[in-house]
């Protein structure tokens, strides 16, 4: 409730009845807040009823707070979904270290049976809703689709479409921009258009270029490093060419507006080169071109080239093409698939005992 005061102010309600339906018993009337459904057995650290918990008081909030009917429902979905994790991050770390909001939990045995695995679970990119986006069936689901099934879907883009804002503006700017845009809505019923004017305004930025792409487009982002290599010249020294390549239909240009000339029009993608003294080099550019050719001239050799390294982009799902590294990692490969299989090994050996 603290977490939905900050966000929305002060409510008139005295109090909210929660409700744990039953599995297969009568759904609750509208009186009550409803939670999801939580498998009787749980790790601790799925955070499973703590989430459940806070889901149903974060959409009864929002849903009351003003009228949401000139929005599409994932936009609001998104909205509760953040809150109800900035809730439950602070009870997961009473017992964890930071960062994430709960581990990974894996069930087997008909859901029956769960798993813990020592995987964080980040408010901003995992977990349920994020997951139904992530998956390659829903990349270009379109944002103006009124279809119940593409509404989880939806809402995960809008959780990360959010998280992006959030980095790009800066938690207290977003902060800021949140509660404007409640305010307005409760003077009138809000659009998305009202969101947009409010974080321009609050920014002092013309984010159309952002909104645009998130909001009105099915496209995806995915930028990535396309080539990277590093060769002595005549006189000593190191030319290093990195190819940076959009791979994906969105375009994250940091302004909006065309180029004037060949000069870029935004800093929306970063590039981080580090070289092998230890330098490191930082450019930017406008993600317009599919592919943008950067060269230097060093002292020492490029080891790695970076796109986005501080993960501005959450949108950008496909991280495996955003960096590049020059000189042999056939070790870290070896480690990973030995841990990959030992991990498949002790799953097979614990099914084969509870069987036997």
């Amino acid at each position: 409730m603290r977490e939905c005061v900050k966000a929305l102010g002060r409510f008139d309600t005295r109090e909210l009845t929660l409700v744990d339906r039953e599995w297969r018993g009568p759904q609750p009337g509208p009186e009550v807040v409803a939670l999801d459904r939580v498998p009787r057995w749980t790790m601790a650290t799925s955070m499973a009823p703590e989430l459940a918990a806070a889901r149903g008081v974060s959409r009864r909030c929002w849903s009351s707070a003003f009228d949401s009917s000139a929005l599409p429902p994932w936009f609001v979905d998104g909205f509760a979904e953040l809150t109800a994790r900035r809730a439950v991050a602070p009870l997961f770390e009473r017992a964890n270290n930071p960062p994430g909001f709960a581990f990974l939990e894996e069930r087997y045995f008909a859901d029956f049976v769960p798993r813990f695995v020592r995987i964080r679970l980040m408010s901003e990119t995992d977990g349920a809703p994020v997951t139904a986006y992530r998956t390659r069936r829903a990349f270009g689901v379109d944002p103006r689709s009124a279809s119940p099934s593409d509404r989880d879907a939806l809402a995960g883009k809008m959780m990360l479409t959010l998280g992006t804002l959030e980095r790009w503006v800066g938690r207290p700017v977003f902060d800021e921009i949140v509660a404007e845009f409640v305010r307005v809505g409760k003077e009138r019923p809000p659009q998305l258009a009202d969101f947009e004017r409010v974080a321009s305004s609050a920014s002092s930025q013309q984010l159309g270029w952002f909104f645009d792409q998130a909001f009105r487009s099915s496209g995806t982002f995915d930028y990535g490093v396309d080539a990277l290599a590093s060769e002595p010249d005549s006189e000593g020294a190191f030319v290093t060419t990195v190819i940076v390549r959009r791979y994906g239909e969105a375009q994250f240009t940091g302004a909006s507006g065309p180029r004037i000339g060949e000069f870029d029009n935004g800093r929306g993608i970063s590039l981080r080169l580090a070289f092998a003294d230890g330098q490191q080099r930082t450019d930017w550019w406008d993600g317009r071109d599919q592919r943008r050719t950067f060269r230097y001239r060093s002292p020492a050799a490029a080891v790695s080239a970076t796109v986005d390294p501080e993960r501005v982009l959450l949108l950008d799902l496909e991280q495996t093409n955003n960096s590049r590294t020059l000189g042999p990692r056939q070790r870290a490969a070896a480690m990973r698939w030995a841990s990959i299989y030992l991990l498949w090994l002790e799953h097979l050996l614990l099914s084969y005992a509870s069987l036997a």
